[in-house]
């Protein structure tokens, strides 16, 4: 069941490293028209419609769940609603690589701890010590990564020091910021699973109930995403890109980034029933480690590695610290 478990993590970080190839190139839509669909389909749409085909009845478990929890988790959604229109500004500013590095790596520090610290004497001392290894390791090769990131923006900063520079400031305080929000949603995640928990007692499918407790984070996702981009709309008077000459092409690309963006988590969600009682903090380490490596290799195939000589190389190193860190978590997991 664990293996299997891992095996399902695996799917899940190649959706979650893949999915923001769609955020590079969204043209002919406006980035605002393209985040208000992508609010829509992501966060409402798809959600609902995978939840109710495998649990038709979910309604009726949040509607039994107390409101206090259902708050916690909506606000959690919320807050990572916020940070996550920092998520996609940034790719735009510092690239795909580079903001994955800094998100996931606080994501995956933080993310993990709440969920830890929450299930109390749970987890043995063994356990708890290659954990804690292999948060280490992993920050080190967000950090090597990190470091290759700054390298490769130097050469391209060169000529052009000024604008460049401001811009890649602020890509890397809205890719810290949106590290933190992420960690909320795994935060809301483990909140919501209360009621996932109603519909377990039930007689629901485990791995199915999960679907539910996404349900609640991303009630409060869509009021920060969906909102912010309407406002755009109107601020920039963009609704004219949603129906513009060629914009079935964006529509398609939306379509398939909201799929494979929910499809990360959904299968994220599953894997951390499978994995056991520590699922959510050992998935979730794992689940960016991984989801890392991929958008990195994304980044080196679209090009965004080329001509960066030594930097490429130390992004390398990077990923592989990364995978080390990988093994590393997924050995604590057996300790259990």
């Amino acid at each position: 069941m664990v293996l299997t478990g891992f095996l399902v993590l695996l799917l899940a970080g190649f959706f979650q490293g893949s999915f923001g190839l769609g955020m590079k190139e969204y043209k002919p839509l406006s980035w605002e028209a393209f985040w208000s669909l992508f609010s829509i389909i992501a966060m409402v749409c798809i959600p609902l419609i995978w939840t109710y085909i495998e649990v038709p009845n979910f309604f009726e478990y949040i509607s039994a769940t107390p409101s206090s929890t259902l708050f916690k988790g909506a606000f959690c959604g919320l807050f990572w609603g916020i940070t996550a229109i920092g998520f996609g500004k940034a790719i735009d500013l510092i690239g795909m690589s580079l903001t994955y590095g800094i998100a996931m790596g606080v994501s995956a520090a933080v993310g993990a701890l709440f969920p830890l610290f929450s299930i109390g004497n749970k987890a043995n001392s063994s356990f708890f010590t290659f954990l804690i290894i292999g948060i280490i390791v992993m920050l080190l090769g967000v950090a090597v990564i990190t470091k290759a990131g700054i390298m490769k923006d130097s050469q391209a900063t060169a000529g052009d020091s000024g604008n460049k520079t401001s811009n890649s400031t602020l890509g890397l305080i809205l890719a810290f910021i949106s590290g933190l929000g992420s960690a909320a949603q795994n935060i809301g995640f483990t909140y919501a699973g209360v009621v996932s928990g109603l519909a377990v007692q039930n007689g629901e499918n485990p791995t199915s109930a999960s679907l539910i407790a996404w349900i609640v984070v991303f009630a409060g996702g869509f009021i920060a995403n969906f909102g912010y981009a309407i406002y755009l709309l109107a601020k920039n008077k963009t609704f004219n890109t949603l129906s513009g000459e060629g914009c079935g092409k964006g529509y398609l690309k939306v379509l398939i980034t909201s799929f494979m963006w929910y499809a990360a988590l959904a299968t994220y969600g599953k894997a951390t029933v499978l994995l056991g009682t520590l699922g959510p903090v050992v998935g979730w380490i794992a689940f960016m480690a991984l989801a890392l490596v991929i958008s990195n290799g994304w980044g080196i195939k679209t090009g965004e590695w080329d001509n960066t000589g030594k930097a490429k190389q130390v992004l390398y190193v990077g990923n592989l610290i990364l995978i080390i860190s990988w093994i590393i978590v997924g050995y604590s997991n057996t300790l259990i």
